[in-house]
């Protein structure tokens, strides 16, 4: 059975993952993972990631891939690879998730 489309994404989950690579971003070694508000609530990088994996077709603004791209350095070969060739929400999520994991191993958490 061929898998269904994903809903369009809303503009709120748009936003919240944009705001997720920024804070990713600016994330230091000294400082707990960050948060943000999403509807009220808040919710961890990692959580703001499970939230665009169900919208898998959706494509990633260049700006934001082109962020992505930049965080994915020599260790992160293999992201900029996915990402080089399946440029959506999924697969930025996927890598962003990813790149949190390995900074959380890396501080201990």
């Amino acid at each position: 059975m061929a898998e269904q489309p994903s809903e369009t994404m809303p503009l709120d989950v748009r936003q919240s993952f944009c705001d997720a690579v920024r804070l990713f971003d600016r994330w230091r070694s000294d400082a707990p993972e960050p948060t943000l508000l999403f509807r009220s609530m808040d919710v961890s990088l990692v959580g703001v990631c499970d939230l665009v994996l169900a919208y898998r077709d959706e494509p990633l603004p260049l700006n934001i891939h082109h962020e992505l791209l930049a965080l994915t350095g020599h260790p992160h070969a293999s992201f900029k690879a996915e990402l080089m060739i399946d440029p959506s929400y999924a697969t930025g999520a996927r890598c962003l998730e990813k790149l949190i994991k390995d900074r959380q191993r890396a501080l201990g958490a």
